[in-house]
């Protein structure tokens, strides 16, 4: 990869960072899975996620290094045991990969629009488009096998109209008007990502070693239960069908599969991603009701992702990203 002689900006060293760091959390995953999905069709897949994510590595690794920065330490072989029973089943693999690759064209592409540098934009384009692939192929494989669970469809045809009234973002007292389709995409976004999410969890509290990271992940299973009940309501209110949900297939191992320090930090990129989610849906949403559930989820969200921060930073296992110079520390040694 050719490196430029140009210094990296903030906004570049910190996507390389966070890129690396999730790379590494996901690569231990991709390894168990391909050494224990059986479906054929779904091994292809997996095996182009792992080759993604190893390439990843590579050319991130090579720019700490151009640069002098230290390579972090992130997450290796020695976090997972690929020769652990099978855990999760290949359904919720096919889940799994493709909100991998829904995040990483999230993540990716702002880190493409944040980056300057003629090779960080070129890394990133390359990046971006690996995360496409993956969840396109994902897609087409779920929609192939029936599993694809798909938004509710508004059967009334759209006609331009404007909005007279105020009432038309009231959402406490009255009569309450019916979802607007933006605010059903939002909705459905959550549902779905908390379904996947208390899954994964079901699989990591059951593996768990430490107490306090088995209790930990106990209440994340809580809190995304809570979270799936409460937009459930607001499909039925407004008379649509509540998505489906898919059969997570987790099974009863209880032996060690990845380190609890692995889990905790994919455990924390869930709350942060769900963070942005539910930001993002909270400015598009109209009606106060629903803006003001975001809100109170944002709130519970983020007190959870504290506690979780707190936890790996009195074991020790969260790595510090890069910072500018503190002056007044060193004017003060």
């Amino acid at each position: 990869m050719k490196v430029s002689n140009i210094s990296l900006t903030s906004a570049e060293l910190g996507s390389i960072w966070a890129s690396y760091m999730q790379e590494s959390g996901s690569l231990p995953l991709l390894k168990y899975f391909l050494q224990k999905v059986e479906d054929t069709d779904v091994q292809p897949i997996v095996n182009k996620a792992v080759v993604f994510s190893e390439e990843h590595l590579n050319d991130l690794t090579s720019i700490f290094k151009s640069e002098g920065h230290e390579v972090p330490r992130g997450y290796s072989k020695e976090d997972v045991d690929v020769d652990a029973p099978k855990l999760y089943s290949d359904i919720f693999v096919l889940h799994f990969l493709k909100n991998l690759g829904k995040n990483g064209v999230s993540a990716n592409g702002l880190s493409l629009s944040s980056s300057t540098r003629e090779d960080i934009r070129a890394l990133y384009l390359r990046f971006l488009q690996h995360s496409i692939e993956i969840e396109e192929e994902t897609k087409s494989m779920m929609l192939s096998k029936g599993i694809y669970v798909r938004p509710p469809v508004m059967e009334n045809k759209h006609k331009l109209n404007f909005i007279q009234k105020e009432a038309f973002l009231r959402g406490w007292f009255g009569e309450r008007r019916t979802l607007t389709a933006d605010e059903i995409a939002h909705i459905f976004m959550n549902y779905q990502n908390n379904v996947l999410g208390k899954a994964l969890l079901t699989g990591f509290a059951q593996t768990a070693q430490d107490k306090k990271v088995k209790k930990y992940l106990l209440r994340g299973i809580e809190l995304a239960t809570d979270i799936v009940d409460t937009l459930r309501l607001l499909f039925e209110e407004s008379s649509l069908p509540v998505p489906m949900t898919w059969d997570a297939g987790i099974t009863d191992v209880t032996t060690p599969v990845f380190s609890d320090q692995l889990m905790m930090f994919l455990n924390n990129s869930l709350s942060a991603v769900s963070l942005a989610n539910m930001g993002g849906s909270l400015a598009l949403s109209m009606r106060r009701d629903i803006a003001t559930k975001y809100l109170n989820r944002i709130k519970d969200i983020a007190l959870y992702a504290e506690d979780g921060f707190e936890l790996m930073i009195n074991y020790g296992w969260m790595e510090r990203p890069p910072q500018v110079i503190d002056r007044d520390h060193l004017l003060k040694k």
